[in-house]
C-alpha cells in the first residue's frame, strides 16, 4: 500500500509550468497532494480574533508580480544574478540502496544558473518566505503520508529553524503580560523569548508520560484574573521530551487535545525528536512500512479544527546548519507566519533548499527519506543501549533515577536530594539548596572531563525548582566513551554525597 501511494505521488509531482518555482504562495493549492483525498472535511476554525494581523511585505508583493509576466523590473532592489559569483553548487549525498541500507558512497547533485527545476541564479536571489515551491511539496507531501490532517484547509511552509519559528509564532499571538502554558520542564530559548517578549511562562506539572492533562484543566479552571488573562497557548514537546526524554501517550494525547478543545487553547506542537525511534532491538534496521507504524500520533492527526501549530525540524534528522524546518496549520495562520517571515528573518537559505530538494525529491524519494530515518533510529537506538547500560552500571541506584527514553535524544537523570546526608531527617529543601548541589555536580563533572546538562536550566517556572537533575545525551560522544564519560559522572554524584557525609552536622 505504502508502494502504491509513492508511486502515485511520483506521477502527480510535475509542478504546473511557471515562470519561476517559487509559486508556493501565490498558489499553495497545486502542492497539496489532492491524489491521497478520500472524503471531505471540514474547514478549519478561525483565530482572527487572538492573531496581529500582518500584511505581506510592500515590496515582497511588488517583486511577486515580476514572476508570470514579462514586466521590466526597474522597481525591486534584486542583485543582478549576472553578477553572482557561483554558476553551480554541487552536493554530494549518501547513496541509498534498493535494501534500505545506505552506504559510504555518494550521489552526487547538481545545480546551476538556468537549470528548469531549481535555477541557481534564483536560488542565490532574495527567495519566497515560504520557500521554493518544489521543496514545499515533497514536505507537504510528506505530512500527508505521516499525519493525514482531518481538515480541508491545512498549509505547509519552510522556517528558518524552530527557534525561529517559535519567536514569530509567539509574537503572532500573545501581548506583553499574557502568560503561556509549557511543560514544567521545557526547551530553554522558548523562556529566553518569554523574557524578551515580556509574557510569563506557566509550568504544569509532568509525570512518566508527560504532562498531565488534569493538572492542564486545573490550572485552567481555576486560573486566578489577577495574574492576566487566561492563557489560549500550550507549547509541548510530545516525542521524546526535552530534557526529560518521555514521550506522551496517544491516550495521553488525546486527553490534553480534549483539554485544549474545553479551553479553547493553540496547541505549538515542537516536535523534532518525533523520528528518532529508540528501540530495545538495536540490531536490525526496521522496513520503512514498520518504521511508520511505530511513529507516535501527533497532535496534527488529532486536530480537527485547525487549532495545532506543528513545527519539524531537520536538524536532528539531517543537519542542524541547514537551518529549515517546516511548519503545518491551518491556511490562516500560514499565510500571517509567512507575512512574519518576511520582516524578520526573510525567507529560508536558498543553498539549503537546493541541498534538501536535491536529497529527499531527486535522490532519495520519500520511501529513501523513510528509511533514513529508520537508520538514524537504529544508530542512536544502540547509542541509548550503550548509556543505559553505563547508568545502571556506574551510577548510584539509591541517589539516581531515570525513565528509559523511547524516542529522542535525552536521558534525564534525577537525584533524590532526600538522600544527601547534609539535609537532615523530614527537612524540606529551598530551592536554592537544591540548586546548589545540582551545581557542585555539574561543575565538579567537568573538573572530571564530563559535560552534562542542569536540568534546572529547563525550568519554566525558574523561581521554584523542587528538584535537582541532569541531562545526559547518548549521540555526540564517540560510542566508546559513553561509559567512559558516565562512570565518571557516577563518580562524581557518589562523590558529592560522600563528601556531604564529612561536612554533615
Amino acid at each position: 500500500m505504502l508502494l502504491q501511494t509513492l508511486a502515485s505521488l511520483d506521477q502527480a509531482r510535475a509542478l504546473p509550468q511557471v515562470a519561476s518555482p517559487s509559486t508556493a504562495t501565490s498558489n499553495p493549492d497545486i502542492l497539496k497532494p489532492h491524489a491521497t483525498e478520500t472524503e471531505a472535511k471540514p474547514k478549519a476554525r478561525s483565530w482572527s480574533h487572538r492573531l496581529e494581523a500582518r500584511m505581506p511585505s510592500k515590496l515582497k508583493a511588488a517583486a511577486a508580480t515580476l514572476k508570470s509576466s514579462n514586466m521590466i523590473s526597474l522597481g525591486t532592489g534584486r542583485p543582478n544574478p549576472k553578477y553572482f559569483p557561483w554558476d553551480s553548487l554541487i552536493a554530494h549525498g549518501k547513496r541509498h540502496q534498493g535494501d534500505g541500507a545506505f552506504g559510504d558512497d555518494t550521489t552526487p547533485a547538481s545545480c546551476s544558473a538556468g537549470d528548469k527545476d531549481f535555477d541557481l541564479s534564483k536560488v542565490l536571489n532574495y527567495g519566497d518566505a515560504a520557500g521554493h515551491a518544489q521543496l514545499i511539496r515533497f514536505v507537504t507531501e510528506h505530512v500527508d503520508l505521516i499525519h493525514k490532517p482531518q481538515y480541508e484547509d491545512w498549509r505547509t511552509c519552510l522556517t528558518c529553524g524552530t527557534t525561529s519559528a517559535l519567536d514569530i509564532i509567539f509574537r503572532m499571538f500573545v501581548k506583553p503580560g499574557d502568560s503561556v502554558l509549557f511543560e514544567s520542564l521545557t526547551y530553554p530559548p522558548t523562556i529566553e523569548i518569554a523574557e524578551a517578549q515580556k509574557f510569563n511562562p506557566v509550568g504544569i506539572t509532568m509525570d512518566t508520560e508527560g504532562l498531565i492533562p488534569a493538572e492542564l484543566d486545573r490550572v485552567l479552571s481555576n486560573w486566578d484574573e489577577f495574574r492576566g488573562p487566561k492563557p489560549f497557548v500550550l507549547y509541548t514537546i510530545p516525542s521524546g521530551h526535552n530534557p526529560t526524554g518521555v514521550t506522551q501517550s496517544t491516550e495521553r494525547r488525546r486527553a490534553i487535545y480534549e483539554v485544549a478543545e474545553q479551553h479553547d487553547l493553540l496547541i505549538i506542537e515542537d516536535d523534532p525528536y518525533f523520528y528518532l525511534q529508540l528501540e530495545n532491538d538495536s540490531s536490525t534496521q526496521l522496513t520503512a512500512e514498520k518504521y511508520l507504524e511505530n511513529l507516535p500520533t501527533s497532535y496534527l492527526s488529532l486536530d480537527r479544527t485547525g487549532r495545532v501549530i506543528r513545527l519539524d525540524s531537520t536538524s536532528k534528522i539531517l543537519a542542524p546548519g541547514l537551518r529549515i524546518g517546516w511548519l503545518t496549520a491551518s491556511a490562516e495562520i500560514v499565510r500571517i507566519f509567512v507575512a512574519n517571515t518576511e520582516i524578520s528573518s526573510a525567507f529560508p537559505a536558498g543553498p539549503s533548499q537546493v541541498m534538501m530538494y536535491k536529497l529527499l525529491a531527486e535522490s532519495w524519494g520519500h520511501r529513501g527519506f523513510f528509511d533514513w530515518l529508520s537508520h538514524i533510529s537504529l544508530e542512536y537506538s544502540r547509542r541509548r543501549n550503550l548509556l543505559v547500560e553505563a547508568c545502571e552500571k556506574h551510577l548510584p541506584r539509591d541517589v539516581c533515577s531515570w525513565t528509559v527514553p523511547t524516542f529522542g535524544m535525552f536521558l534525564l537523570v534525577r537525584l533524590d536530594v532526600s538522600k544527601h546526608p547534609a539535609v537532615k531527617p523530614l527537612e524540606s529543601l529551598e530551592s536554592a539548596a537544591i540548586l546548589d548541589i545540582e551545581d557542585r555536580i555539574y561543575k565538579k563533572s567537568s573538573v572530571n572531563g564530563v559535560l552534562v546538562t542542569k536540568g534546572s536550566w529547563f525550568a519554566a517556572e525558574t523561581e521554584d525548582v523542587r528538584e535537582a537533575s541532569l541531562r545526559l545525551t547518548f549521540v555526540a560522544a564517540p560510542e566508546a566513551a559513553l561509559e567512559t564519560a558516565v562512570e565518571a559522572f557516577g563518580h562524581t554524584v557518589q562523590g558529592e554525597f560522600e563528601r556531604a557525609q564529612t561536612v554533615a552536622p
